[in-house]
């Protein structure tokens, strides 16, 4: 795992750490570096949940458009119900935002 110059991870939420490590092996698998590009720190919408330590943002553009698809679905399999994953133009959000009951 790398983190991009100035990313900040104190209040970084255990859940966003099992996700992390998650994604981390995704990437391992293809033989591309992981950045996390964003945790607690960086300009987000207001209420996002970076700033509570339950999201960040891995870095895409070492991947081709196909591959990020490809990673985007692998993660949203892995991490499951409770982890929303947003494939953006430069890359991969994943948040921890649990669903309550049916």
């Amino acid at each position: 795992m790398i983190l991009k110059q100035g990313v900040r991870l104190l209040g970084v939420k255990p859940e966003t750490v099992a996700a992390m490590i998650v994604a981390n092996s995704i990437f391992q698998k293809r033989e591309v570096p992981f950045v996390v590009t964003s945790v607690v720190d960086g300009k987000h919408r207001r209420g996002s949940r970076h700033y509570s330590g339950y999201a960040f943002d891995v870095r895409t553009r070492n991947l081709s458009q196909t591959h990020a698809i490809d990673v985007h679905k692998e993660m949203k399999d892995a991490l499951g119900d409770d982890y929303d994953v947003l494939l953006e133009s430069n890359h991969i959000h994943i948040e921890y935002d649990p669903k309550t009951g049916s």
